[in-house]
């Protein structure tokens, strides 16, 4: 018989564990190395993957029990699909997930009413007096064996139990397989679960005085699913379909201690290279959504973070977008004494076209943009947050506040049109301390009926509310502008 040793007193302590599901059918085990489990993984944002495994089965005829680990903890269990890809009238009758034991404690409550034996040992660990009893008491430090007529508290012994009691201690599934004759059969298994997911970011090298950067986009996947996934087939989804919150899940045995805290590894260290989509196959649809699959397997760890890189391109076209948002011109914005700085913003914008060297969905995720620094070494510069970008759509990324461009407006006159008008008169002076010009975009909000009557640079109206003046700034030089608007009431 085998069996499971726990230690006692002082608490609980489980030394070791050797436990399988056990029934009075036949039992199946899937046994095969870690390898040899085919795992496909597609894993979506917000904390939720799809896991597809096929596991190596043997069976006998009529019904077996299929024990099947190295599964999630998180896993929903109303989610599980089962197939079977070489063998055909086979009929799964239930399936069981098993939650295990986080520790002894619990484990030798699963044993009340059972029979165990109390192993006495010597100081140097030799076997002494062994009896054979009930559990009646597995409470932490307050432990009751039935030895006969007596009961034993608290035992100074090592407390064995049966390994084949039926009792589980770690998360698994368990089939109840219908077979019309013996055979070894390949099984799959489908489920969803939480604690697997991934995030898209994004790295930008702007080459020095140019119009082009070097653009890489990296995947990252995260897992706290408690299981190793080895060699698996991956393919990331941007964003995340509606799913059904399985009300199971308050069920499961949580560890109070919560996960490790997470260890970065690389499953890939891809150089950056030219062209497009190098580490991943073309984009394919699922759904309404783009999955990105990688080429290449890898092995998911739980409790790390594992980045591998999708896609890039070394010579995207890209501008500098210089811009001020002016304040409103409703209230009491442009009163004579409001004269400070108004710092200009910079912004990146691209196309995400073939033409730019990119061309392909881009998935939602953080930009982060460098630019070298005089000793050749590169320097941050900002980052920002793009959403999902389809193809050939423009993309503008505001990074920062720009130290050496500003504005000071004031409002310089206000006159009555009519009852229901008044003119107003914006003066801007726009300051450029850098050591080259600069082109630069002047937006200013407006309210109720406006129309730009007189102005020193012709102006866009971009929408109902908002026109746009867009100026060439000389170097280490000043800009003025100045605009009459009509404002109805």
């Amino acid at each position: 018989m085998g069996k499971c040793y726990l230690a006692c007193p002082c608490g609980v302590i489980l030394l070791a564990s050797l436990l399988q599901t056990g029934c009075s059918r036949s039992v199946a085990a899937s046994k095969e190395p870690e390898s040899a489990r085919n795992v496909e993984l597609v894993v979506y944002a917000d904390d939720f993957a799809l896991v597809h495994e096929t596991r190596d089965v043997d069976l006998v005829k009529g019904k077996n029990r299929v024990g099947i680990q190295s599964v999630s903890t998180q896993l929903d269990q109303d989610s599980v699909v089962y197939s079977w890809p070489d063998a055909k009238n086979m009929r799964v009758a239930s399936s069981t997930y098993e939650l295990g034991t986080k520790d002894a404690g619990r484990l030798l409550q699963r044993y009340l009413g059972q029979p165990v034996d109390l192993v006495y040992r010597s100081d140097t660990g030799h076997e002494g007096d062994r009896q054979r009893g009930t559990l009646e008491v597995a409470d932490p430090g307050n432990i009751v064996v039935r030895v006969g007529d007596r009961l034993v508290v608290n035992p100074s012994a090592t407390i064995e139990a049966p390994a084949d009691a039926g009792v589980v201690t770690i998360p698994q599934l368990s089939a109840d397989v219908e077979s019309p004759s013996s055979q070894k059969a390949k099984l799959g298994v489908s489920y969803l679960t939480r604690g697997l997911g991934w995030s898209a970011d994004y790295t930008a090298n702007l080459a020095a005085d140019a119009d082009k950067m070097s653009l890489e986009c990296w995947a990252t996947v995260t897992n706290k699913t408690g299981t190793v996934f080895p060699d698996a087939k991956l393919s990331f989804v941007a964003g995340s379909p509606n799913r059904a919150v399985s009300s199971h899940g308050d069920l499961k045995e949580q560890d109070s201690s919560g996960y490790t805290i997470l260890q970065k590894s690389n499953m890939a260290a891809t150089p950056a290279s030219a062209g497009v989509n190098q580490d991943f196959n073309a984009p394919q649809r699922t759904g309404e959504l783009y999955a990105y699959p990688y080429k290449a397997t890898a092995t998911i760890k739980p409790d790390q973070m594992n980045r591998v890189r999708m896609m890039g391109g070394d010579a995207v076209l890209v501008s500098r977008d210089y811009s001020i948002v002016l304040p409103s011109a409703e209230g009491y914005a442009y009163e004579p004494q409001q004269n400070g700085r108004i710092s200009a913003t910079l912004a990146l914008a691209f196309r995400n076209s073939r033409d730019t060297g990119l061309g392909l969905p881009l998935p939602a995720g953080v930009l982060r943009v460098y630019e070298p620094g005089p000793s050749g070494s590169v320097r941050y510069i900002g980052a920002a947050q793009l959403s999902d970008t389809p193809t050939d759509a423009k993309v503008s990324a505001t990074l920062t506040d720009v130290f050496d461009v500003y504005a000071q407006c004031k409002l310089s006159a206000t006159k009555r049109v009519d009852k229901r008008t008044v003119a107003r008169t914006f003066e801007v002076a726009v300051s450029n301390e850098k050591a080259t010009s600069i082109e630069l975009r002047l937006v200013q909000s407006f309210y109720g009926k406006w129309k730009v009557v007189s102005e020193t640079s012709p102006s866009t109206r971009l929408d109902s509310n908002m026109a746009q003046w867009t100026v060439q700034v000389p170097a280490a030089g000043q800009l003025k502008l100045k605009y009459t608007v009509n404002l109805g009431y």
